[in-house]
């Protein structure tokens, strides 16, 4: 029986066995590599975050405050380039408001300048047309829109429905009456549509005051409500100006078909291209900015 001559390492051998183990190292080095490029990137993410929180005036984390104030900003719509959006909107919505209350109040005095073509219309003499055109059909247009303003006042506390769809909604509720004043041929019909024109009239005011306060920083707000102010005075003589030239030449009713038309349009487009504000929104941006100086 021969014996088993043992082998020894070849060349070939040594040669595989070095290239073995480099391999294996070379493997080892990728994964070192790639810890090392792991660790580098969490420290450069680190940096980064730490930059961008001392860059909003904070250390280690974000602010509660500064998260506070960008979600407001984001719902009122401030965008990332500055204020532009919001002063659009707000411009937007003021002129919308302002134009809606000269028509309002426009429609208030259409009736007066032509009580007495109205009352032969309807057979009054001036003892009746005094005190119905006069007396019963302006009483029914305040005592429906003092309650108005209350109920409309409490509803736009609420967070049920937007205040400009509501707001929208009841112009077009009071100029949908004016604009069937037109129509009427009865004193009762003129003496229900005046009313609800009244109920318009008492409805709009809480929800300008409401709305505006939330678009406008505290010391705007009193050039804007005096805007609106002065929408009231215009509106009062636009509507006895046109019913004064108008009534003579093409009859009483023409002056309610001429402001309800446009008080329409606005309305409807108060409600539905109106953005409603967070509510109290300005004034905790306002507050806000103040804890920042």
């Amino acid at each position: 029986m021969g014996q088993r001559k043992s082998r020894g390492i070849t060349a070939s051998d040594s040669r595989d066995m070095p290239e073995y183990d480099y391999l294996a190292h070379e493997d080892d080095g990728e994964d070192e590599h790639k810890s090392e490029n792991h660790h580098s990137a969490l420290h450069i993410t680190s940096n980064n975050s730490n930059n961008n929180e001392s860059s909003d005036g904070s250390t280690g984390s974000t602010s509660p405050l500064t998260e506070v104030t960008k979600t407001l900003a984001e719902a009122v719509g401030i965008d990332g380039n500055g204020n532009s959006t919001r002063n659009w909107q707000r411009s937007y919505t003021l002129t919308l408001y302002t134009i809606t209350t000269i028509l309002l109040f426009a429609d208030q005095n259409l009736l007066a300048p032509n009580l007495s073509a109205a009352a032969e219309e309807f057979g009054f003499d001036n003892d009746q047309r005094d005190k119905k055109l006069g007396g019963d059909i302006a009483l029914a247009f305040f005592l429906l829109g003092a309650p108005a303003s209350f109920l409309v006042g409490c509803g736009a506390d609420t967070d049920s429905i937007s205040r400009s769809f509501l707001f929208g909604l009841i112009v077009i509720i009071g100029e949908g009456a004016c604009f069937c004043t037109f129509f009427t041929t009865t004193y009762a019909g003129l003496y229900v549509t005046r009313a609800l024109t009244g109920f318009s009239v008492g409805g709009a005011l809480p929800l300008l005051s409401s709305v505006l306060g939330d678009w406008f920083p505290p010391e705007e707000r009193s050039a804007v409500m005096a805007s609106v102010g002065i929408g009231t005075g215009i509106g009062i003589a636009f509507g006895q100006g046109i019913a004064g030239f108008m009534g003579p030449i093409y009859g009483w009713r023409s002056p309610f078909l001429v402001v309800s038309i446009p008080a329409l349009i606005v309305g409807a487009l108060v409600m539905t291209t109106v953005k409603d504000p967070v509510r109290g929104g300005s004034e905790r941006i306002h507050i806000n900015n103040d804890d920042k100086d």
